[in-house]
C-alpha cells in the first residue's frame, strides 16, 4: 500500500502580511532597522515570485540585521523577530536544515511572548509559531508539537473576521493541521473539519494570489484522504481537479513546484488504483519523476516524492511485468527510507512500502531472501507504529499477506497462525465505514480457508471464513471488485465445504450468486475509455463469476435464471456503450429535465469512451489543466450513475436500464430458437430459448472443458500454419509455405473434417436432436441462432457435421446445414431490434459498395478480385454508390454508411491481437477501426456485408466480449451482418456474393421480411457443392462465411 503525498502545507506567505509600519517619507530618512526591513520585504516578495533561494538568503540576512539594529524596547521588535522566523522556516522547507527550523521556533516563541494579547498582530504571531511547530512535527513526529500547533492556530482563527486579509492563510493552516490530526488518530471529525476549512480558504483567496496553489493542494489532499477512508469517488475527482489547478497556477522554478507535481501525481495514481485507467498511471509517473528531478536530496520532501514514484513504478510493473520498473521502484524506495530520519512520522510507512516492493520481487523471482526481508521491514514498521495510528490496520494486513506467502512456500504453520492473528487484528482496527474493509475481511476469510484445507484446521474455520466473506460482499462502501470476489468465495465455500459449517449459512448458494451478479455492472468503470475497460482486471473476474454462477443455476434447475446471468456477463463493454444510446421517450415526456441531462451526460461518455490515451509528457499533461468545475469522463460517469439511481426512484421507472429479464429476452427468438452454450469444468450444457419464454435444457455429456479448449486450439493452429489470416490473392500461395509450422501430420482438409465432426458429435447433434423435434413442420429449414460462450465462441457451429472424405465411403453425411439455417449473436439483447424493413416494401435499399483492390496500406497484398466482386454486387442491387480504390477513404466510407441502408465492404480486414479495438477495415487512406465504429450510431442501418478477412474472428482472451468488426457493425445499428471467421479467398468471395445478392434481390422484390441468413446459407451451399476448388472438402474456403443478427 503506497503512502499518499503529504505536501508541506503551510504557506510561506506570512511575510507578505508581516509588515513594519512606516510613512511614505524618503527611505533614506528612516531608521536603519526600517530600511533593512524594507529591503528584506522586497527580497522576500521577489523570492515568492521567482523562487530563487539566493534572494531568500538576502531577505534572511536583512531581517537579521534589522533585528540587531532595533532596540529591545522598540514596538516593532516583535514583528521583525517574527519575520526572521518566517523566513528561516521557509528556508528549512527549501533546504531541509533542521537548525533553521529550531531557530525559527525560538524566534517565533519570542515574538509571540512580546506581542500583547490585544495587539492586532497577535493572530500572526500565533499563526507563525503554529506553522513552525507543525513543520517540526512533520520532521520529527512529536505529537505535542501537533497538538500545540492546532491550539495556536485555532486561537488565531478566532481572533479575526472572514474579511481579514489573513483569514484564508489561518483557515488553510488549521485545516492542514487537523488533517494531520486525522492521520494520527483516525478521527473523521478532524477530516471533515479540515475539508470545511480548506474549502473556505480557497473560496476566500483571489485567483491571482501567490498562495492560491498551496491552498488548492491542501484542499485536494484532504479530499484524497476522505476518499481513502470512505471510498467516495466524488472526493477523488475533486482532489484531481484542484491539484492539477495548483500545478497550473505555479510557475516553473518555484520552490513549491515539485510538491504540487507530486500531489497531482498521487491523486492520479490513486484513481488508477481504484478505476484502472492506465493513462492515469502514466501521467502519475511523469509527474512523480519530475518532482524527484527538481528536488535536492537535502529537501525534506524528497523522500516523499521518491516514495510516490516508487509506488507508481511498482503499479506499472504489475500491469506490464517489466522487471526494470520493479528494480527502479525498489531502488527509489530504499533511497526514500535512507533519506527519512529515524523518528519521522512517515518512516514507518516507507519501511512498510519497501517491504511491499520486496514482496513483489519475491513473487517475480521466487527468492526467499526477498520475502524474508519484506517480512522484516513490515514487522519493523508495525512495531514502530503507535496503537491508534490510522496506518496500523493496513500494515497488519500487509504483514499478514507476506506471512501467508511464506507459509505457502515453506509450510511453517507458525507463519500461518501469525498471519491469521495479524489479519484478525487488522479487521478489528478497520472502521466499519472504511473503504478497505471488504479487502481485509476477504483476506481473513481466505486465510481461514487455507487453514481449513491444511492438516492444522480448526473446527470453526469454515464458518469464520463464511462470516468474513459475507460481511465483505455486503460492505457497500468498498470497491465493487472486492465485494464481487468475496461473493465468489462465499459461493465457492458453500459449494465445497458446506458440510463443515458449524453455523447455518445466512445466504443460500443461489442467493450468493445473485448478489455477485448484481455487482457485475458496477465493476467495469464507465468513466474509462473502451480500450481501458477491455484490458481491465475486472473483466476476467466477471467472466469467471458469471460462468460459475450460471453453472450453479443450471445444476439447481433454474434455467431461466442461468440464461439471464449469462446475458449479464456477455459483451459487458458493448452493453455499456449501447446503454448510453437507450431511447428516452417516456422519460422525456414525464421528466424532460432529467432526460435532457441524461442525454447530455451519455453523449459526453460516448465521446470519452472512444478516446485513446497517449503517452504523456509533463508539458502536454499540464498545459491545459481542466477547470475545477469541468467534469472529466470519470466525473460524468459519477453523474451518470447518480442520474440512473434518481430515475429508478421515480414511479414507473423502477426497472429503467436494468438488465433484461427472461420474458424480455424471449423477444430475441421471433425468427427461431437461440442456443446459448455454457462450458464449465464441472459440466457443459445448452440452453435453448424460445419466443414464448420457454427454456429447454440440453445436457452435453460428451463435451468437457478440456475438449472445448482443444477444438479452437486445433483450429487456430491450423489457420496460423496455413496462413489463413489475410484475404488471399487469386493466385493462392503454396500450401507448403508453412510459416506457422506443422501442427499435425493430417492434411488440412482432414484436420477440418475432424474438427467439424467433433463439434457435431459433442455439441451440435445433441442440440439439434431436441430442437428438430420441437420445430413445427415446415417446407423451409428452421432458423437457429448460436450464442456460445467461453472457448466455444469462435467455432463454426454452422458447418458442424460428418463429411465423408469421398463419395465411395459408406458413411453418409450428417450436417447442421441439412437441418437448419444458422446465425450467430454476441448477446440476446443484440437481437431485440425492430424486424421491420428500414426501406418500404418494394423499394430498393441504398447500397454503399466499397472496394480496395490495391490499398496503399496493403501494397504487398493486392486483392484484384474485389473489383470483380464490386461489379457483381452493383449489377444485382438497385440504387448504389461505389467507392472504389482512391475514393474509399475513411471519411467517405463513414459518410456513406450514414446515408445508405446497406454497406458492402470488399477490402482487407485485420484483427489486432495486441489491441482488439484497433481491429480494422484497411481502406485507401487509413484504417477504419473498431474503436472508431463504436463512436457511431446508425439507426437507419440494415445490412452490412463484410467481405474482408477476420471480421468475425475476435480475441480468445476476450471471448465473452465479441471484440470484432462484425459485432461492431451489429452494435452500431446494422440488423444483419455477414462476416468472416478467418481469411477468405479473393476468387471465392465474388462467387459467394453473386448468389447471396441474387437471393437478397429476390427477397427485396417479394416485399416480405428480409432473411440474409437464408441468402448466405444458399450461397454457401452452392459454393460447397461446386466441383472446383471450393468443393465440400475445401473447408477453409467455404466455412468462414457467417451471419450475425436478424
Amino acid at each position: 500500500m503506497s503512502a499518499p503525498d503529504n505536501v508541506g502545507p503551510h504557506s510561506p506567505a506570512n511575510a507578505d502580511s508581516s509588515h513594519v509600519g512606516h510613512s511614505e517619507q524618503d527611505v533614506n530618512s528612516l531608521p536603519l532597522y526600517k530600511e533593512l526591513c524594507i529591503l528584506a520585504q522586497q527580497a522576500y516578495k521577489q523570492y515568492e515570485t521567482r523562487g530563487d533561494v539566493k534572494v531568500l538568503e538576502f531577505a534572511i540576512r536583512s531581517f537579521r540585521l534589522a533585528m540587531e539594529a532595533a532596540e529591545d524596547d522598540n514596538p516593532d521588535k516583535a514583528e521583525i523577530i517574527a519575520n526572521l522566523g518566517v523566513s528561516l522556516n521557509v528556508r528549512f522547507e527549501c533546504v531541509g536544515e533542521l537548525r533553521d527550523l529550531e531557530e525559527s521556533i525560538s524566534l517565533k516563541q519570542l515574538a509571540n511572548a512580546l506581542t500583547p494579547d490585544d495587539s492586532p498582530d497577535k493572530h500572526r504571531q500565533l499563526l507563525n509559531l503554529g506553522n513552525s511547530l507543525f513543520s517540526r512535527f512533520e520532521r520529527e513526529g512529536r505529537a505535542e508539537d501537533l497538538e500545540e500547533a492546532i491550539e495556536l492556530q485555532t486561537h488565531a482563527v478566532e481572533l479575526i473576521p472572514d474579511c481579514h486579509v489573513d483569514k484564508p492563510s489561518l483557515l488553510n493552516n488549521l485545516g492542514t493541521s487537523l488533517r494531520m490530526g486525522f492521520e494520527q488518530s483516525g478521527s473523521t471529525n478532524d477530516l471533515e473539519k479540515a475539508i470545511e476549512l480548506h474549502t473556505r480558504a480557497v473560496e476566500l483567496t483571489p485567483e491571482d494570489h501567490p498562495n492560491k496553489p498551496i491552498r488548492l493542494i491542501n484542499l485536494g489532499s484532504s479530499h484524497l484522504r476522505r476518499f481513502g477512508r470512505l471510498g467516495n469517488l466524488e472526493d477523488l475527482e475533486r482532489a484531481i481537479a484542484v491539484k492539477r489547478r495548483s500545478v497550473d497556477l505555479t510557475p516553473d522554478g518555484h520552490p513549491n513546484k515539485p510538491a504540487y507535481l507530486a500531489g497531482a501525481g498521487s491523486s492520479l495514481q490513486t484513481r488508477f488504483t481504484r478505476l484502472g485507467d492506465h493513462a492515469d498511471l502514466e501521467h502519475a509517473i511523469v509527474l512523480h519523476t519530475r518532482a524527484v528531478e527538481l528536488t535536492s536530496d537535502g529537501h525534506p520532501g524528497k523522500p516523499m516524492w521518491l516514495d510516490n514514484l516508487a509506488s507508481s513504478l511498482q503499479d506499472r510493473y504489475r500491469r506490464t511485468r517489466d522487471a526494470k520498473d520493479l528494480e527502479e521502484a525498489i531502488a527509489h524506495q530504499f533511497r526514500a527510507v535512507e533519506l527519512t530520519p529515524d523518528g519521522h512520522t512517515e518512516k514507518t510507512s516507507r519501511l512498510s512500502n519497501l517491504g511491499i516492493k520486496l514482496h513483489t520481487r519475491f513473487e517475480q523471482s521466487g527468492n526467499l531472501d526477498d520475502l524474508d526481508q519484506a517480512i522484516t521491514h513490515k514487522a519493523t514498521a508495525l512495531t514502530l507504529t503507535p496503537e491508534g495510528h490510522p496506518n496500523k490496520p493496513s500494515q497488519l494486513h500487509s504483514l499478514s499477506y507476506s506471512l501467508h506467502e511464506r507459509f505457502e512456500r515453506v509450510g511453517d504453520v507458525l507463519d500461518l497462525e501469525e498471519a491469521i492473528k495479524c489479519s484478525t487484528r487488522s479487521v478489528e482496527l478497520t472502521q466499519e465505514n472504511h473503504a478497505e474493509r471488504a479487502l481485509v475481511l476477504r483476506f481473513l476469510g481466505t486465510l481461514f480457508l487455507i487453514r481449513l484445507r491444511s492438516p492444522h484446521a480448526h473446527a470453526d474455520d469454515a464458518s469464520r471464513a463464511m462470516e468474513a466473506f459475507l460481511e465483505a460482499m455486503q460492505h457497500a462502501a468498498s470497491h465493487p471488485l472486492q465485494r464481487l470476489r468475496a461473493s465468489y468465495q462465499y459461493a465457492e465455500l458453500l459449494t465445497g465445504f458446506s458440510h463443515l459449517l458449524t453455523t447455518p449459512p445466512r445466504l443460500s448458494l443461489l442467493e450468493a450468486w445473485k448478489h455477485a451478479i448484481s455487482l457485475v455492472p458496477q465493476c467495469i468503470w464507465l468513466g474509462n475509455n473502451v480500450r481501458g475497460r477491455y484490458t481491465s482486471e475486472e473483466l476476467s473476474v466477471v467472466r469467471a463469476v458469471v460462468n460459475d454462477a450460471a453453472t450453479a443455476a443450471i445444476t439447481a434447475g433454474e434455467y431461466g435464471l442461468a440464461l439471464e446471468w449469462l446475458e449479464t456477463g456477455r459483451a459487458v463493454v458493448w452493453s455499456q456503450v449501447l446503454q448510453l444510446r437507450t431511447p428516452l421517450d417516456d422519460l422525456q415526456r414525464l421528466h424532460p429535465q432529467l432526460a435532457d441531462r441524461l442525454r447530455h451526460v451519455s453523449h459526453a461518455l460516448e465521446l470519452a469512451a472512444s478516446g485513446s490515451p497517449s503517452m504523456p509528457t509533463e508539458a502536454r499533461l499540464l498545459s491545459s489543466s481542466p477547470d475545477i468545475q469541468a467534469p472529466s469522463s470519470h466525473g460524468y460517469a459519477l453523474e451518470y450513475n447518480k442520474l440512473i439511481s434518481t430515475i429508478r426512484e421515480l414511479e414507473g421507472f423502477e426497472d429503467f436500464m436494468q438488465p433484461k429479464t427472461l420474458s424480455q429476452l424471449a423477444g430475441a427468438c421471433t425468427s427461431g430458437p437461440v442456443v446459448v452454450i455454457n462450458v464449465h469444468k464441472s459440466r457443459c450444457d445448452a440452453l435453448v430459448l424460445y419466443c414464448a419464454g420457454d427454456v429447454v435444457h440440453i445436457p452435453l455429456p460428451e463435451l468437457s472443458l478440456s475438449r472445448a479448449i482443444d477444438i479452437p486450439d486445433y483450429l487456430w493452429n491450423l489457420l496460423r500454419a496455413k496462413r489463413f489470416l489475410n484475404r488471399c490473392r487469386s493466385d493462392m500461395q503454396d500450401e507448403n509455405d508453412d510459416r506457422g509450422g506443422r501442427v499435425t501430420e493430417m492434411e488440412p482438409s482432414d484436420m477440418m473434417r475432424k474438427i467439424l465432426a467433433d463439434l457435431w458429435n459433442w455439441v451440435v447433434k445433441p442440440i439439434m436432436d431436441i430442437v428438430c423435434t420441437l420445430e413445427p413442420p415446415s417446407t423451409t429449414l428452421p432458423h437457429v441462432t448460436w450464442c456460445p460462450t467461453g472457448p466455444l465462441v469462435f467455432l463454426p457451429f454452422h458447418a458442424a457435421g460428418i463429411y465423408p472424405k469421398n463419395e465411395r465411403t459408406s458413411t453418409p453425411s450428417q450436417t447442421i446445414m441439412d437441418l437448419a439455417v444458422s446465425s450467430y449473436t454476441p448477446t440476446l439483447e443484440a437481437l431485440l431490434k425492430p424486424r421491420t424493413r428500414v426501406t418500404p416494401a418494394g423499394q430498393d435499399p441504398r447500397v454503399l459498395i466499397v472496394s480496395q483492390p490495391a490499398s496503399p496500406l496493403a501494397i504487398n497484398n493486392p486483392i484484384p478480385g474485389t473489383t470483380t466482386e464490386a461489379a457483381v454486387v452493383m449489377s444485382l442491387v438497385g440504387e448504389s454508390k461505389p467507392l472504389d480504390d482512391a475514393d474509399g477513404t475513411v471519411q467517405a466510407v463513414l459518410e456513406g454508411m450514414a446515408t445508405h441502408e446497406w454497406v458492402h465492404l470488399a477490402c482487407h480486414g485485420a484483427q489486432n491481437r495486441k489491441d482488439p479495438t484497433n481491429s480494422a477495415f484497411i481502406l485507401h487512406d487509413g484504417h477504419l477501426t473498431l474503436a472508431e465504429l463504436m463512436s457511431h450510431h446508425l439507426p437507419n442501418a440494415d445490412l452490412a456485408v463484410l467481405s474482408a478477412c477476420q471480421t468475425a474472428t475476435g480475441d480468445e482472451r476476450l471471448s465473452e466480449e465479441a471484440v470484432h468488426l462484425a459485432a461492431g457493425m451489429l452494435n452500431i445499428g446494422y440488423k444483419s451482418v455477414v462476416g468472416t471467421m478467418w481469411s477468405i479467398s479473393d476468387y471465392v468471395a465474388p462467387e459467394v456474393m453473386r448468389v447471396f445478392y441474387t437471393v437478397m434481390a429476390e427477397q427485396v422484390k417479394a416485399g416480405g421480411e428480409l432473411q440474409p441468413a437464408y441468402a448466405l446459407h444458399e450461397a454457401t451451399k452452392v459454393l460447397r457443392g461446386s466441383s472446383g476448388r471450393g468443393g465440400v472438402n475445401d473447408f477453409l474456403r467455404w466455412v468462414p462465411f457467417v451471419h450475425f443478427g436478424l
